[in-house]
């Protein structure tokens, strides 16, 4: 196998999750070319990632005129062996038009006769987190029991600087140099506001990491999130700084090297914030705690279990209009594994760390 061709997934928190496959791709083939092809809202993740060779940056969605120009290039390449990530049909066709010689994806979407080599999605494989869903992908190539799973992001060059320079900005830099704990709280989510808990929730918990830890607080996500921050400022008694829309996912990575607790639903920021090791208080409800857990042993995850007969139901907005799965996640919940994180030391976080 001398040049990889890998198609990425198209969300954040799945494509910092397929970074083990991507680590255990290189160690089973240490001396070939591996290229990753990805969207440009992922590609950060893999910017500085030290298994790829080489970041494709495409979005070969947007035409067809698009498409057959990106396969063209694929079958310049003679790629020997390609890995789609994604379900979609049309991650098979690509490799397929791109005249890959050895076509690794699952059979569903009705994709398998682009493949050579067609994997079942098993019940029992479907029911393993994300991170076993992707590299299983790769048992018929090399040995995953020879390998350690392991998260991989890296922050880009400049990036940890640039960071600090927002939070100077935000009044927070001579905090940091104090070491003062700065806790961040990550209140959207992209699929849908059931997965969301509640502002005046997550403003009780920034009043309590300020006055108990002595922290100061960021709120952050997307600039169509902003609306939801503010609620969270308007709520609080104590200070808090919003960075919505401020710090795009290449700057998250970055970020988290200050962070000292991460506090969120299940979201992509959750995922980047796992693999950065930063410890991660995560509320989840509609969601499977099971597949995407966040995927770190240090981890909390704060959930209510039996309080609804459809969770984890997986949909964008609550079937049964009653949002239970995350009205009974209460403030003292969650602030119960905010202490659990904070008490903490480095030491023993770090040794956490290197657990799994």
């Amino acid at each position: 196998m001398n040049r990889i061709f890998v198609k990425s997934v198209n969300w954040v928190g799945d494509a910092v999750l397929v970074t083990p496959t991507l680590r255990i791709l290189r160690r089973a083939f240490p001396h070939a070319h591996l290229t990753v092809m990805a969207r440009p809202w992922v590609a950060p993740v893999f910017e500085a990632n030290p298994d790829v060779d080489r970041l494709w940056v495409a979005e070969e969605n947007k035409s067809l005129r698009i498409f057959r120009e990106i396969a063209a290039r694929v079958r310049k390449e003679k790629f020997d062996l390609g890995i789609a990530l994604p379900n979609s049909f049309g991650a098979a066709l690509l490799m397929a038009m791109g005249r890959v010689k050895r076509r690794i994806g699952y059979n569903r979407d009705g994709r398998g006769l682009l493949l050579t080599d067609r994997v079942q999605a098993t019940n029992e494989i479907l029911k393993a987190h994300q991170v076993e869903y992707y590299l299983h992908l790769l048992r018929g190539v090399c040995d995953l029991d020879a390998h350690p799973r392991e998260l991989v992001l890296l922050e880009a060059p400049g990036a940890a600087q640039h960071v600090l320079g927002i939070l100077e900005k935000h009044g927070l830099g001579e905090a940091i140099r104090q070491g003062v704990p700065l806790a961040a709280i990550c209140p959207g989510a992209t699929y849908g506001g059931a997965k969301r808990w509640h502002p005046d929730r997550f403003a009780a918990v920034a009043d309590h990491l300020t006055r108990k830890w002595n922290a100061r607080v960021v709120v952050v996500g997307s600039h169509g999130e902003r609306p939801i921050a503010e609620k969270i400022r308007g709520r609080a008694k104590t200070p808090i700084s919003v960075l919505s829309g401020e710090i795009p996912l290449r700057d998250l990575i970055a970020l988290c090297g200050y962070l000292r607790v991460f506090v969120t639903n299940d979201s992509g920021a959750m995922h980047v914030a796992a693999a950065r090791g930063v410890p991660i208080v995560a509320v989840f409800g509609p969601t499977d705690w099971v597949t995407t857990a966040p995927y770190h042993p240090g981890a909390i995850i704060v959930r209510k279990d039996g309080v609804c007969p459809k969770a984890p139901c997986l949909e964008r907005h609550c079937p049964l209009e009653h949002h239970v799965c995350m009205d009974k996640v209460g403030v003292l919940d969650v602030i119960e594994a905010v202490d659990k994180q904070m008490a903490m030391t480095n030491d023993e976080w770090r040794m956490m760390n290197g657990k799994r």
